[in-house]
Formats: C-alpha cells, structure tokens, sequence
C-alpha cells in the first residue's frame, strides 16, 4: 500500500513553492535564495517535525525556523564572547541616541513646565 499522506519533506517542498509563488516574487533576487535557504535549514529538523506531525506544516516550520536562528544567535555569541540576553534582562534602561527626543534634547526634565 502506498503512502496517503505527504512526508514533512513534501510538506516542506510544497510550503516553499506556495511562498516562492506568492511571497517570493515580491522580494529581490538576493532575497529570494535566503528564503529558499531557511526552508533549506528547516530540513535539518524534520525528525522532530515528524514526530510531532502539527496540523499545519507551517507551524512546524516556523518552530524550526525560529529555534535554528536561536541555536545560530548563541553560537554568535558565544564566538563574539558577548550576552545579549544578559544585556537585555539588565534593569537599567537602554541608552537612547542623542537628537532623537526633542524633550530629552532640550535640556528641560520631563515634568518641568517650561520656562517662559
């Protein structure tokens, strides 16, 4: 007997085809081989695609897309020798650029009426 539903590999082929028909043509030519590359990245995590089989296989997709740009942004990290997530669970605000609060630029607190 043959198979009657699709493998998450079909699954796969058939999703970057629809995108690459609708969404791809409006994106440029450089744009477009990252697109086919991240459905390419997806591959590598078709066993847990598989095994999990979700309803749509863009859920699946977009889990793996989203869990290999994690696994990517670490070993970034890790490389640079940097925390982003550190950096961002700081408690102090992040330092905002100059010139881009008329308020903060003015040199008035926030509160303060200004002088006449």
């Amino acid at each position: 007997m043959g198979r009657t539903i699709a493998t998450f590999r079909q699954l796969i082929e058939q999703e970057l085809e629809s995108w690459e028909r609708v969404f791809g043509r409006a994106l440029r030519r450089e744009e477009r081989a990252h697109l086919v590359a991240m459905f390419n990245r997806v591959r590598l995590y078709i066993q847990a695609s598989t095994y999990a089989f979700p309803v749509h296989a863009m859920d699946a997709i977009n889990v793996a897309v989203g869990l290999d740009h994690e696994i990517r942004l670490r070993a970034l990290e890790a490389r640079l020798g940097v925390n982003l997530e550190a950096q961002w669970m700081a408690s102090g605000s992040l330092p905002g650029a100059r010139g881009d609060d008329a308020v903060a630029d003015s040199g008035e607190r926030p509160g303060t009426p200004a002088s006449d």
